[in-house]
């Protein structure tokens, strides 16, 4: 169970270093294919895979009607974290047991999602339709999430369960932070004495930051 959650962390961890990687190399990014109707997924080129993705579960799974852009644009980055999260989980495991290097992981990952789960889900056409430097590119994104979740991971299992239990404080200070916030506590806020006024407002900035 500590492997799988300290996987957990570091693949959303991956996820964004992969963030990171995309809005640092936007200039480099390879111009996309352009694919005739009726092949790659029904919404479109101008929809991303991760924004296709949440309006078939928003508005096909879940019924919740047409997604505005800002809906889908946000629902798209908490899908790429999950995602992320759910193969740092699957690292965690399979670390635990074998040494596979970070680069070979995450060309795993770009194997398995690029070229085979994105077409079978009709989120993207199959692998032959796309342009090499297209693969290069996403292959060079997956090796940037496969050395940011290695690297997590390490510096987490390093820690031992030291990490993991800060994350129920965490929470904690989060909620706390969330109630602080609110109308009927900003109310309360300003009938106790400045130096209460300062410390709730300390533990804000701090839930902020965590």
């Amino acid at each position: 169970m500590g492997a799988l959650a300290r996987g957990l962390i570091a693949g959303a961890a991956g996820a964004a270093a992969q963030s990171l990687f995309f809005k640092l190399t936007e200039k480099w990014r390879p111009e996309p294919t352009r694919l005739p109707r009726g092949e790659g997924k029904p919404e479109g080129d101008e929809v991303s895979n991760l924004e296709a993705v949440a309006s078939r579960v928003g508005e096909g799974l879940m019924k919740r009607g047409p997604l505005s852009d800002e809906q889908r644009s946000r629902a798209g980055r908490v899908l790429h974290y999950l995602y992320g999260a759910a193969w740092g989980g699957l690292y965690g495991l399979v670390r635990e047991s074998f040494r596979i290097p970070p680069q070979l992981f995450g060309a795993l990952v770009w194997m398995t999602s690029e070229n085979l789960l994105l077409p079978l889900f009709r989120v993207a056409a199959w692998p032959n339709r796309y342009k090499l430097r297209e693969h290069r590119y996403a292959l060079q994104a997956h090796f940037a999430y496969g050395a940011a979740t290695a690297g997590a991971y390490a510096v987490l299992r390093d820690f031992g369960p030291i990490p993991l239990r800060a994350v129920p404080g965490l929470i904690a200070l989060q909620a706390w932070a969330f109630l602080l916030r609110s109308p009927p506590a900003r109310l309360w806020r300003r009938r106790q004495p400045w130096t209460r006024r300062i410390i709730d407002g300390v533990l804000v900035q701090k839930a902020a930051l965590a």
